[in-house]
């Protein structure tokens, strides 16, 4: 895909490298695009990948796995120094 930028937004990609804010036009560009993804309606899982997702919840129940009467916070209150 090619992109054509105006005078003035190729200038706030220079403020935003010039003052820190990116290191690269790059840097700010996917800035830019995380801003606007996390704008956009949150889509549905896919059929496919709700389906992994039930199936993987249900891996422990399904194959007599436990965790000892310890929860998951439990366990990572444990891994850390």
């Amino acid at each position: 895909m090619t992109i054509f930028l105006r005078p003035e937004q190729e200038q706030l990609l220079r403020e935003a490298i010039n003052s820190g804010l990116a290191q690269t036009k790059e840097e700010a560009l996917d800035q830019a695009l995380d801003m606007l993804r996390n704008r956009l309606p949150k889509q549905a899982p896919e059929p496919e990948l709700a389906a992994a997702a039930r199936r993987l919840a249900s891996f422990g129940k399904r194959h007599g796995l436990t965790l000892g009467g310890a929860t998951i916070k439990d366990l990572l209150h444990e891994s850390r120094p």
